[in-house]
């Protein structure tokens, strides 16, 4: 089965939002994240490992909208590690919420409201080609 992309200039945009957004996190939560242990009343481990997960999300991000022709195996490897990613950051509120202070509590829920929304806008773009479709097609992989 084949996919193509639906509207690429649409999907640039959100991967470009996608690549701040995460490059944003990353940068302050490794430049802050003594700061950011009081603040949001999480651990400073958890803080570095979030902005590492971020930070590669945000350099695969921007690859995608970079690419003249945006790779459709790559940018469903984002979209699946986005839905994962949203997945785990539940279960990262849930074991952290009681010790997270109130800035804690809401960065977490943010981050799941926007890495879900992000996967779910990365993947609508994604349709099944079919023999008529004059739209960039890839294989999948």
């Amino acid at each position: 089965m084949n996919y193509i992309i639906k509207d690429t200039s649409w999907l640039r945009k959100i991967l470009w939002i996608d690549a701040a957004l995460g490059g944003t996190t990353a940068l302050v939560g490794l430049s802050f994240f003594n700061l950011l242990t009081s603040l949001l009343g999480l651990t400073a481990t958890f803080i570095l490992s979030v902005s590492i997960i971020t930070l590669c999300y945000s350099i695969v991000a921007c690859v995608l909208a970079k690419q003249i022709d945006i790779s459709i195996s790559l940018l469903r490897v984002l979209v699946y590690a986005n839905w994962t990613w949203t997945f785990i950051s539940i279960g990262l509120l849930l074991i952290h919420f009681e010790r997270a202070q109130t800035l804690g509590k809401i960065f977490l829920i943010l981050q799941i409201i926007a890495v879900g929304a992000l996967a779910y806008l990365e993947g609508k773009q994604l349709v099944v080609a079919t023999h008529n479709s004059n739209r960039h097609t890839g294989p999948i992989s």
